[in-house]
């Protein structure tokens, strides 16, 4: 199957050591007037080591990757090539 994905959201819940959710929220406010927030089943190419399963809850990522079957999540996006900006604190 040939595909090719782009989004742009913020990392979400990881659901094991290589799939986690990325966040991307709609630009059209539904009927309440507020903006829904989709969640993707995403798997990064390093695995539990690298960035993109390390990086912090809610850090701004652009992924462009591609889909395929996962057994046990469904269709997931494989991320070939993200890149991240990490959350900071605003704590000072």
């Amino acid at each position: 199957m040939l595909s090719s994905i782009f989004l742009t959201g913020r990392l979400g819940d990881a659901l094991d050591e290589r799939i986690r959710y990325v966040e991307v929220d709609r630009i059209i406010p539904g009927p309440t007037g507020t903006f829904a927030t989709d969640r993707f089943p995403c798997r990064g190419l390093y695995g539990p080591n690298g960035r993109f399963m390390t990086a912090p809850k809610g850090s701004s990522i652009v992924i462009k990757g591609r889909l395929e079957m996962d057994e046990k999540y469904g269709l997931i996006i494989v991320a070939e090539l993200d890149e991240m900006m990490r959350k900071v604190s605003s704590k000072v």
